[in-house]
């Protein structure tokens, strides 16, 4: 059980401005973790005191003394849902020892509510009439309902204005902050290094956009011109690697070494993906890459959120003019 989460006098018939203990529930992939951060930042800097839980597949992504708690759960592998009994009961003793006053829901998955049960104020997202048997379930297992859009196409704002609607009436900001050294203090503990390199990330997305595996050489030999790094998790090697010469690929050990690595870069190249996410919310200059299908819906609602960025779709990379303007943009950071 955390150390951190001292016995607290539970006092959830306060206003909701009053000074709490609130739970941020987030069991999805990094890049939908971190576009949490700016609703982090206005809570705390609020004077509340933030808790998460957090998967496997995310934990980590936050710099840990930035929290009350971090609660960890173990997901069972795909296809199946959920986390593993196990961690389960660990977050839920965890949570209780916490004694927190709200808990704001961002997962859809029933896991996540069940987590926030035991707490007297739950704030979660109902899609009305587009999903109305599920907005009914939610409904019952919340306190406070928010709307939001049932798909990327229904809004046209940012993830990050979105969830920011769950801390309504928890702090003072008319919007998310976008100040990169407020954002940065709760993911890394220390200041920004030299930033010498362009680094790409790779992994199965890349070969998901629809590219030809030839034009998915081309450019990366392009980018291998300009000395970039291409770095890929241990589970994306293979698909990583099948796209550089061999020895030219890095395999991130950790996240830890991912996000040092991320923060040392001048600018980033990838596929819209946690590394655009997490050098967006760093200040690190962003080409953003997206699929074709939906993409300016998907660019309005998933571009990097505090850097200078630019977007592109797999269709532009096609184009002489599409490699190009990518090569316009890395010269200008």
């Amino acid at each position: 059980m955390p150390t951190n989460c001292a016995p607290h006098l539970r006092a959830n018939r306060r206003p909701r401005t009053a000074i709490a203990r609130i739970l941020i529930v987030r069991l999805d992939g990094i890049g939908d973790a971190l576009v949490c951060a700016p609703l982090v930042v206005a809570l705390r800097d609020a004077g509340h005191q933030i808790g998460i839980a957090l998967s496997d597949r995310n934990a980590g992504v936050f710099n840990a003394s930035a929290f009350l708690a971090q609660h960890v759960l173990t997901r069972i592998p795909w296809p199946q849902h959920g986390s593993t009994l196990e961690s389960t009961a660990g977050a839920v003793a965890e949570i209780a020892q916490c004694a927190y006053d709200t808990a704001l829901i961002v997962s859809e998955e029933p896991e996540a509510f069940e987590l926030a049960r035991p707490i007297a104020a739950r704030v979660g997202f109902v899609t009305g009439w587009s999903k109305p048997l599920k907005t009914l379930w939610v409904r019952r297992h919340v306190t406070t309902a928010i709307h939001r859009a049932a798909n990327v196409r229904g809004e046209r704002v940012h993830e990050a204005e979105i969830i920011f609607r769950l801390g309504a009436g928890l702090h003072r900001e008319p919007s998310p902050p976008r100040d990169v050294p407020r954002l940065r203090g709760i993911i890394i503990d220390a200041p920004p290094p030299q930033r010498r390199d362009v680094v790409v990330q790779l992994g199965a997305k890349w070969h998901a956009m629809g590219l030809e595996d030839a034009k998915l050489r081309t450019l990366v030999t392009t980018l291998r011109s300009r000395d970039a790094r291409f770095i890929a998790s241990a589970a994306e090697r293979e698909a990583a690697a099948a796209l550089v010469p061999d020895g030219a690929l890095e395999i991130m050990p950790d996240i830890a070494a991912w996000k040092r690595c991320i923060d040392g870069a001048r600018a980033v190249v990838t596929v819209d993906s946690g590394a655009a996410h997490l050098a967006g919310m760093l200040g690190v200059p962003v080409i953003d890459i997206f699929p074709d299908r939906d993409a300016d819906a998907n660019v309005t609602r998933w571009h990097p959120w505090a850097a200078p960025y630019a977007t592109m779709t797999a269709s532009a990379l096609r184009t002489d003019g599409g490699v190009a303007a990518m090569g316009q943009f890395l010269d200008a950071h």
